[in-house]
């Protein structure tokens, strides 16, 4: 008998703690159950583009050390919280990086042999247009099957 659907062996889904984030998360769990694929989720601690700079240049505010481990931490606890939210098994591998969301996200899932990338798209505009963007250039970028959930 013959599957019209892939089985993945190392399905990503890309976290950030949004609103759709449990959305992204239930699909990513239902589909490693279905392929009876290994499941990681990513969240990535990004730099935040400063606004307002004095020469109207906007910048990027790379973040010191300390606060940069501030965020990685309180990502970690966001991460453990809403796997315990959807009751994930403890073999979910739960990644925290730092870096740009897009390049972190394809440089993961080509390290780590990833067959399925999953992220989400609010349909919205979000914060300088980042959310639509980050899907958008995951498509384009990724060796592999990508999954966009999108906002209701």
């Amino acid at each position: 008998e013959t599957s019209v659907m892939k089985r993945y062996q190392h399905i990503m889904a890309s976290v950030d703690f949004s609103e759709l984030a449990p959305s992204i998360v239930e699909h990513a769990k239902e589909m490693a159950a279905i392929s009876n694929a290994r499941l990681s989720l990513l969240h990535v601690v990004q730099d935040v583009p400063l606004m307002g700079e004095p020469f109207g240049e906007p910048s990027v505010l790379v973040m010191s050390e300390e606060v940069e481990q501030q965020a990685i931490d309180n990502a970690r606890q966001q991460m453990q919280l809403l796997v315990k939210r959807l009751e994930l098994p403890d073999t979910v591998h739960q990644w925290i990086e730092p870096g740009f969301a897009t390049d972190t996200i394809l440089t993961m899932a080509e390290a780590n042999h990833v067959d399925l990338i999953i992220v989400g798209h609010s349909g919205r505009k979000g914060f300088l247009g980042f959310l639509g963007s980050t899907a958008n250039a995951v498509v384009k970028g990724a060796n592999c099957d990508v999954l966009v959930v999108r906002a209701h």
